[in-house]
């Protein structure tokens, strides 16, 4: 049964989401702002311990929290992000960094915002069991779908059967729809794997992110809601990572001291420690007659600048702004993809650059970029114009 009230026989959507995740939610409680009725299928159980457990964390920068709150949602998670105050960019501890500030932008103005992925999960699930508009069934497999003549049918794997206008696919990299209608334009397995888990720390972090720019890959330190507490995602080649996991915490820990330093104080791994292998694509088509990709079954980036998210939600407003002004046609999905299309191909460009120029020994290559970061210290309107763009106002 579905977790609202509602059964699928008297839902009046015309409007499928499939992925009940971060993109699948928001865009649920995106278009019920526009007063759109949407039914999501989720193949999990939403109430199921396994449901949760995501020890990452979620940066959210200034375009996405506008967006949220006018949506109506970021006023349930104010109190669960961190502002990121001051950014930090070392190249291999090199004595050259940039620093990028929030007061450079004015009074009340953060460059971005921390939260941790399980409150945030929980707080996106409130909201939209709470809301009339928002059809939940979960435990729901599907095994086919057609999409002919303006009509989609979703047929589940016990063999029922669900048509609609439109199916917003957002169920993540191992798409089956995605599989069906939509090929990858491009392609990239970066051999590494993302380290992630939380740290706690004697002093405060005061809102300061730091990015460490290893020669095997970056070590972010990204600051959370306690004050007292970060989150690391530290990239390293699969198999250092493979290694560094079967360390022992003694071990571990003494390494991630090296890594922070002393900024904080002494630093202890408080969390456990999980590996995300690390692959980017983007899609070629966002939309197949009445299928809409979009956020990260669309295009995966590298993680390093923190964009991920921000680039779904960016999607998310472009797809909902056009159904509600051209309604649920062609028209709406053509403009949608013509929107988010060279964005977020320009994103894959900026992030997939980025890791080949820093995550290697090139002697070369690190004069380079120590000369790149005093030349961007000493010009004030470039660090604000890099500030601006990371923000999402572009």
């Amino acid at each position: 049964m579905p977790v609202n009230q509602k059964s699928l026989r008297d839902n009046s959507s015309k409007v499928a989401i499939l992925g009940c995740g971060y993109s699948g939610m928001i865009t649920a409680l995106s278009l019920a702002s526009k007063g759109i009725n949407t039914t999501i299928f989720e193949s999990r159980d939403i109430k199921a311990k396994s449901f949760y457990g995501d020890i990452r964390s979620t940066a959210l920068n200034d375009a996405s929290k506008k967006y949220l709150a006018k949506i109506g949602f970021w006023s349930k998670i104010k109190d669960l992000v961190c502002p990121i105050v001051d950014i930090y960019v070392a190249d291999n501890k090199a004595p050259e960094m940039l620093h990028f500030a929030s007061k450079s932008l004015g009074s009340n103005q953060f460059m971005g915002y921390l939260i941790e992925n399980d409150p945030f999960k929980k707080a996106l699930l409130a909201a939209v069991i709470d809301n009339n508009k928002i059809n939940i069934i979960d435990n729901f497999k599907y095994k086919k779908i057609t999409n002919n003549n303006g009509v989609c049918e979703i047929t589940c794997t016990n063999n029922s059967k669900h048509k609609f206008d439109l199916i917003i696919t957002c169920d993540g990299r191992n798409s089956l729809a995605k599989s069906l209608f939509f090929s990858n334009s491009v392609e990239k397995d970066y051999g590494q794997t993302a380290l992630t888990f939380i740290v706690h720390h004697k002093k405060p972090h005061q809102g300061t992110a730091v990015e460490h720019f290893m020669p095997d890959g970056p070590f972010a330190i990204l600051p959370l809601v306690s004050g007292y507490d970060s989150s690391v995602v530290w990239t390293v080649p699969s198999k250092k990572a493979t290694m560094l996991c079967k360390l022992d915490e003694e071990e571990f820990n003494f390494i991630i001291q090296e890594n922070f330093g002393s900024f904080l104080g002494d630093v202890k791994v408080t969390s456990k420690i999980a590996g995300f292998p690390l692959k980017s694509y983007v899609t070629k088509n966002y939309y197949n007659r009445n299928i809409a990709l979009i956020a990260d079954t669309a295009h995966i980036i590298h993680p390093l600048a923190g964009q991920g998210l921000n680039q779904g939600i960016k999607d998310i407003e472009s797809l909902v702004s056009n159904l509600k002004n051209y309604g649920i046609n062609n028209q709406a999905l053509i403009k949608y993809e013509q929107e988010r299309q060279q964005d977020n191909i320009n994103m894959f460009e900026i992030t997939n650059g980025l890791n080949m120029v820093f995550s290697n020994n090139s002697k070369l290559l690190h004069n380079s970029r120590q000369i790149a970061f005093k030349t961007i210290e000493k010009v004030p309107l470039f660090k604000r114009k890099l500030i601006k763009y990371a923000m999402g106002l572009r």
